[in-house]
């Protein structure tokens, strides 16, 4: 890493005043020169230190320091160091600590790998709402406390509401999405959503944001060229405006290497022999282990779709085809690194007499959903 140049993210303001408030993240001692890393606009800047080394060695890290600097052609000089705040010795090591432990999140939040993830979840939202706005799309905000149950994994998560009612946090928002999708009819919602699983993993998430897209006269063909767009769209401006943040968070790019190439479509069944052929014992109409995602991903270099789900794996809003009423117009697009699905989704069933059939193979009570049936709704994705 290099000093910083005056070309860097500090605010030229502070450059032309002479001074520069920040929190110390290091310091560097070699037999000649000084370095300080100071964190300051979302950066961590090395800045070659002049003052006395007696007295930087004794300032804390995440003390919060002003430096008085000057340039040295095109490089920032620091030198007299004032301490503003000083940070009393952290309890942990910041750098091997598990971020599991909450009990010091509040100084896990700091390190360099936590930064990163936070600016990653910024850019991802900031790229995929450009793609989605592109296309047509409305950004609308759902409910997130609701009386119904959208039928997803996992139960719900209830608690009293007013006038002796049940309240219950949304699971998704796609119900809400279907609706909406008669009035714009390109619609997307970025929503905090709660399942109540029976065990809260890495796989089976409690709390997750779930990004919504529901497209009117669309259909699983569509939706899945505009899955691949999508994709495909955040990781080439990542990679194009951002790949320093990749070295910031100890990560490598190279698991993007191949999406420019297309995302290969693999059914169902087909994944059954791939996985029995690599000794997986799984069965038509099971549904994927862990393990046995991690399997099918050890096969692809790029993302890929798994199409044509039967409808016993899937819910009551997908429409099933007419020759073979088995299976459903359905994708889930998995990443090849291992980490399961990153996508779902496929042909809405927008038939009432199919919405009745699909409520009485699931078990539902036509009642509760009265509405979808009376009501006309689009075709949709």
């Amino acid at each position: 890493m290099s000093t910083d140049s005056l070309g860097s993210n500090i605010a030229m303001a502070d450059i032309s005043s002479g001074f520069i408030k920040g929190w110390l993240e290091s310091i560097e001692f070699d037999q000649e020169d000084t370095y300080i890393t100071l964190r300051r606009d979302g950066h961590c800047h090395r800045i070659l230190c002049q003052a006395d080394r007696s007295s930087i060695s004794e300032v804390t890290p995440q003390s919060i320091v002003e430096l008085t600097i000057s340039a040295d052609g095109d490089k920032l000089v620091a030198n007299h160091i004032s301490v503003i705040h000083r940070a009393e010795p952290l309890p942990i090591d910041l750098d091997a600590h598990d971020v599991l432990d909450l009990n010091f999140r509040h100084l896990t939040i700091r390190t360099r790998r936590i930064q990163a993830a936070a600016k990653f979840r910024h850019l991802v939202q900031k790229y995929a709402r450009e793609y989605l706005d592109g296309i047509g799309c409305i950004n609308v905000q759902t409910p997130i406390i609701t009386e119904a149950s959208c039928v997803c994994s996992g139960s719900v998560f209830t608690f009293p509401y007013y006038g002796k009612r049940i309240g219950t946090l949304i699971q998704s928002p796609w119900m809400y999405a279907d609706v909406l999708t008669t009035s714009l009819e390109r619609i997307y919602a970025l929503n905090p959503s709660f399942r109540r699983e029976n065990d809260a993993t890495n796989i089976h998430l409690v709390e997750i944001w779930q990004l919504q897209v529901d497209i009117a006269w669309a259909t699983n063909a569509d939706i899945l060229r505009i899955e691949e767009d999508l994709i495909r769209y955040i990781a080439n401006n990542l990679l194009e405006h951002h790949a320093s943040l990749y070295a910031e968070a100890g990560l490598s790019p190279k698991h993007l290497a191949n999406l420019y190439k297309p995302f290969e479509r693999v059914t169902y069944e087909e994944t059954i022999s791939m996985l029995n052929k690599k000794g997986e014992s799984i069965t038509y109409g099971d549904d994927y282990s862990k393990l046995q995602s991690e399997v099918l991903a050890s096969a692809f270099d790029r993302p890929f779709f798994i199409v044509n789900y039967p409808q016993s794996l899937k819910n009551f809003w997908f429409t099933v085809y007419a020759d073979r009423p088995d299976l459903t117009p359905s994708n889930d697009l998995f990443a090849h690194t291992g980490h399961g699905e990153l996508i779902g989704g496929g042909t809405r069933v927008s038939d009432a007499d199919q919405l009745r059939r699909n409520l009485e193979y699931f078990g539902h009570d036509e009642e509760e959903f009265n509405r979808l049936l009376i009501f006309s709704a689009p075709e949709a994705a």
